[in-house]
This record gives C-alpha cells, sequence and structure tokens, in this order.
C-alpha cells in the first residue's frame, strides 16, 4: 500500500551490532516503513530506556532509607533553598515542577514522617512555608551521598569526556525545548493527523 507522505531520510541506513536493540529497531521500521524518517528512534528510545533503569535505581536506593523519589523531591527542593531550608508551597510546587494537590500531598506525607513541617508566617499567617525539620535535614544529609553514588554508578561507561559532552547536549537539548515548546505538547501528532 503506498503512502502518502514522502521525505529524505536523515539516517539512510542503521547497522546493528551485537546487544543494540534500538539499531534493530531502526533497522526493522527503515525495512517496513521506509517512507518514514524514524532517525529520532535512535535518541528517543535511549532515553525511555536510561530514563526507566535511573528511575527503578533510584527507587531501589531510596526504598532501602525508607523514602521514594517525591520525598527526596521536596527534601531536596527545600535543602538547596538554603537555610532556613523552607518555601512557600507555591514556590515549592514550581520548582519540584508538580501541582499544588500533589505538593499538598507530599507534604502531609511527610509531615507525618516528621521530616518537614508547615510554618505560618506571623502577623497575617495566611502565608504558608514548608520547612525542613531538623530530622529532616539530617536525613537528607544522610543519604543524600548514597543517593549520588548510586546515580554515579549508572554512568560508569562513560569517560569524564563522555559525561562533560552528553550533559552539554541534554542541557542544550531541554533548555531548547523548555524555552520553545512544541507546538501542543506533541507536534508528531499533529503532523501525523493533521490536528
Amino acid at each position: 500500500m503506498p503512502h502518502a507522505h514522502s521525505f529524505s531520510p536523515k539516517v539512510l541506513r542503521v547497522d546493528s551490532v551485537p546487544g543494540d536493540q534500538v539499531g534493530r529497531i531502526i533497522e526493522a521500521w527503515q525495512r517496513e516503513r521506509p517512507d518514514v524518517d524514524v532517525s529520532s528512534i535512535g535518541i528517543i528510545t535511549p532515553l525511555w530506556r536510561l530514563g526507566a533503569i535511573a528511575a527503578e535505581n533510584r527507587t531501589r536506593v531510596l526504598g532501602v532509607h525508607g523514602l521514594d523519589q517525591s520525598h527526596l523531591d521536596v527534601l531536596a527542593t527545600l535543602r538547596r533553598s538554603g537555610a532556613p531550608y523552607r518555601l512557600t508551597a507555591g514556590e515549592l510546587s514550581r520548582r519540584c515542577r508538580v501541582t499544588a494537590g500533589a505538593t499538598t500531598q507530599r507534604v502531609q506525607a511527610m509531615e507525618s514522617l516528621g521530616l518537614v513541617e508547615r510554618v505560618r508566617e506571623e502577623p497575617d499567617r495566611r502565608t504558608v512555608h514548608v520547612q525542613l525539620t531538623p530530622e529532616g535535614l539530617a536525613r537528607l544529609d544522610e543519604i543524600f551521598a548514597v543517593v549520588m553514588a548510586g546515580d554515579d554508578r549508572l554512568l560508569a561507561g562513560l569517560t569524564p569526556a563522555q559525561r562533560t559532552s552528553l550533559e552539554g547536549l541534554l542541557r542544550d537539548w531541554l533548555v531548547g525545548l523548555e524555552q520553545h515548546p512544541v507546538a501542543g505538547g506533541a507536534g508528531v501528532v499533529d503532523e501525523v493527523t493533521g490536528r
């Protein structure tokens, strides 16, 4: 069946190497749909897989300490804010990139663990701050190096130069997407559906 779209592929042929599942996926799509540019698979698929591996690693490392990624996100965000390690609930939501509702749930769970507390500003008491408790500060400082060592193990196969290069590329890509989001959040879908 002929396909309506034609283009000049960015990747004419990818030869996979043993153990290169992504290369085999690209080869298969190039065989099955030579009319579609599948070059993004070579970047996006490894990112998805690496993200899953990194998340699983963090889950395992944090689980040993009775915490999860949402706990670390709040504790680390408050810690990075500097003494007295507190932010308004709105600012905490913004920095953690979650909704106000998600922040409320996180804060409630962490209050029950004694890691954070809500503090109201005097004199009007309308502004609510979320603040690390001494226990929360000690807990984060105890596990932070362990978490970083776990992340570092994932990067062990890269040379220092590769790490620096990869960090720069990823930063540039992320900044570009954050400053100029893809229309509708799904530019590829827009091209495919025409919507």
